[in-house]
């Protein structure tokens, strides 16, 4: 009977772990965007267009939008780029953006926005919350 017992606590445990293991590889991967773009120079960019698409992990089947823009490097010299951050609603042609550009190849910029899978998130948020519930209600119903 106590390997029964067991069973019920190690197997919470393992959703707990691995509730922890998804957040931490969901969380990793934003710090290391964020470290990784640290040290590029800030620039406003002029909105130029639109990507659209549907697919995608984040998509859902919805639309998503990724705006096309125009900036200029702190040598005076003008370059285009796309952001590879897609959002729900079309940014306005024209209007001004924060970007960031890498000042050794300027032809790599990106938003500087913080950005997390959602999705891998809140699946391990559910996982370490179930895993935590059980072990919390077989550990006292079992002793």
């Amino acid at each position: 009977m106590d390997s029964l017992k067991l069973l019920f606590i190690v197997l919470p445990g393992l959703f707990l772990a691995a509730g922890l293991i998804l957040i931490g590889l969901s969380l990793a991967a934003s710090f290391g965007r964020k470290r990784s773009t640290a040290r590029w120079q800030k620039a406003s960019a002029a909105v130029t267009g639109n990507l659209h698409g549907t697919d995608g992990p984040a998509s859902n089947g919805r639309n998503r939008f990724a705006p096309s823009y125009e900036f200029v490097d702190a040598g005076g010299k003008r370059w285009l780029g796309q952001s590879d951050i897609y959002r729900q609603d079309q940014a306005i042609i024209g209007t001004r953006i924060p970007v960031v550009y890498n000042p050794a190849n300027p032809a790599e910029s990106t938003l500087p926005v913080f950005v997390v899978a959602k999705g891998r998130l809140a699946t391990g948020l559910i996982m370490v919350i179930f895993g935590a519930a059980a072990i919390t209600m077989f550990a006292s119903l079992s002793w």
